[in-house]
């Protein structure tokens, strides 16, 4: 199912128009009258502008964002000299209503500072992150008061925390822990000088992802986020363990209880047959959209996969679940029904009651909502179990290859 599923709201006029549609063209009209409905969710996004001066590790920060590595499909171009010429999105590999906006690096030639702030519209972003990789300067300065007059919510990044560590390590007295905590204390004291009042800090290599502040930098995203653009997000986040994988499960919760409720709404209809179809089109459309942001569809396997140096089969050692990696068709869904004793009492039933005027109605609303509230939920659980087990193949995979995060 096209479009962005986990915000889509369906109103009684929705319904209506779903099923004139199947009355029209059968399933392949529902299907696209549900595509046509995605569309127009399409502006739900979430736009991050990633600022700061050239060379301070700006791309390199949203490849870490995306999970993508640098040579992958989709990665912001990296290098020693300012690769970024213009302002240029990067949507994230699986949702792309999640962009973030590669800024040139200003103050260079190519891109004065001035022209920056004349053509900027900061109001267009919904979170901006200023990178610097030492000092905090005049345009980092200039860069925070205009996050701050336009009302939006923004982070400074320190990065290259690495390389500070290996310029400060051999010098006599050095404590790493004093060395994190004055170049914290460094960042916020000179935000707080440029006004700002809480300002927010974190400190990053992109060498060490899971070390030093990184994971709090997606956290405290998520945090600024509205709830619609807050589930969006977690969606978006990688497996990197399992507490991640646990908030998508819970994200993914709110989108279920959307397609059951429409699956309720036009099980209320009585047309013979209508429910059952559009029940198995909503459950098949949901299972393909959680697969592919538990990171379990082909693609995102084969990227993993290359990713660690092993195969797509090795990451799927020891699930159970096997149905998960293969092509979800109406004859797939058909039997995860009929393995479920009361999934298959309740659409039985309902076929039967449809020809029974209000009280098939009643029934078919009931027992629809409930047969794809079951049937995604159990399949949600499964897919949920089964990216934990890749996960774990994953970390034994890297860490025999000798792969760091």
């Amino acid at each position: 199912m096209a479009g962005v599923l986990s915000n889509l709201y369906y109103n009684a006029k929705d319904v209506k128009d779903l099923v004139s549609a199947y009355k029209r063209e059968g399933q392949k009209g529902f299907q696209l009258a549900i595509e046509r409905k995605s569309k127009q969710f399409k502006n739900v996004q979430i736009r991050i502008a990633v600022m700061g001066e050239g060379g301070s590790g700006k791309s390199t920060l949203i490849n870490a964002l995306l999970d993508l590595d640098e040579n992958e499909e989709g990665a912001a171009p990296t290098g020693s000299t300012e690769t970024t010429m213009e302002i240029t999105p990067y949507a994230h590999p699986t949702l792309p209503n999640v962009q973030y906006y590669d800024f040139p690096g200003f103050h260079t030639p190519k891109f004065p500072m001035k022209k920056f702030m004349k053509k900027t519209n900061f109001s267009e972003y919904d979170l901006g992150i200023i990178v610097t990789d030492s000092r905090f300067t005049e345009n980092d300065k200039l860069l925070a008061e205009a996050l701050k007059k336009a009302g939006k919510p923004f982070y400074l990044v320190r990065s290259k925390i690495d390389d500070t560590i290996r310029a400060e390590s051999h010098k006599r007295g050095y404590n790493q822990e004093n060395m994190y905590r004055k170049t914290r204390e460094y960042c916020v004291s000179s935000l707080q000088a440029a006004g700002i009042e809480k300002p927010t800090v974190f400190l990053y290599s992109a060498r060490n992802l899971n070390e030093f502040d990184f994971p709090e930098l997606r956290e405290a995203v998520v945090s600024n986020l509205s709830e619609t653009q807050k589930n969006l997000f977690i969606t978006a986040l990688p497996n990197t363990c399992e507490a991640a994988i646990e908030r998508k499960h819970k994200a993914l919760r709110p989108f279920i209880q959307m397609l059951s409720a429409v699956s309720g709404g036009i099980g209320a209809v009585p047309i013979p047959g209508l429910s059952l179809a559009c029940d198995l089109t909503l459950i098949i459309s949901g299972i393909v959209f959680m697969r592919k942001n538990l990171g379990l569809d082909e693609a995102s396997l084969r990227r993993l996969a290359q990713r660690v140096g092993t195969s797509v089969a090795d990451l799927r050692r020891g699930t159970e679940h096997n149905w998960v990696f293969g092509e979800i068709t109406r004859e797939q869904v058909l039997l995860l029904i009929q393995a479920s004793t009361v999934a298959l009492t309740l659409t039985t039933a309902e076929l039967f009651l449809h020809f029974v005027p209000i009280l098939g109605s009643v029934f078919g609303a009931t027992s629809s909502f409930a047969v794809t509230l079951m049937m995604l939920n159990n399949s949600l659980d499964a897919m949920v179990e089964t990216a934990k087990i890749v996960l774990k193949n994953t970390k034994a995979a890297a860490s025999s290859e000798g792969i760091g995060n």
